[in-house]
């Protein structure tokens, strides 16, 4: 049983050593780098942004020859879809400190056709 535990011990530190030599592979020597400071434009202003009444449908359907009407017609297929409208969405940043994003009125819904 002692040689057992011996055995292992050997193979435990053999292990030990080869992580270190790996670990130290990783290990880089880097100089003192002087960063040039440089500054964003986004620093210098206040950004706002508002984008209004933004609806898309996405269809629900596996069909590869759907296309879009180029006019509008009540021959054209049914097709189920998923509906998702804003009504706005703000962004503004503060001379790149802080900043707020608000939405209003988010909706989405399922049809059938």
């Amino acid at each position: 049983m002692l040689e057992r535990q011996e055995k292992r011990a050997i193979e435990l530190a053999a292990f030990k050593e080869k992580a270190k030599n790996i670990l130290n592979t990783f290990d880089v020597k880097v100089g003192d780098v002087q960063l040039e400071e440089t500054t964003s434009w986004i620093s210098e202003f206040l950004v706002h942004i508002t984008i209004h009444n933004i609806g898309v449908a996405f269809p629900l359907a596996h069909d590869f020859d759907l296309e879009l009407p180029h006019t509008a017609s009540r021959d054209s297929a049914a097709v189920r879809a998923f509906l998702f409208s804003v009504k706005s969405i703000s962004f503004s940043a503060n001379r790149g400190e802080t900043g707020q994003a608000i939405m209003e009125s988010l909706s989405f819904q399922f049809v059938s056709r």
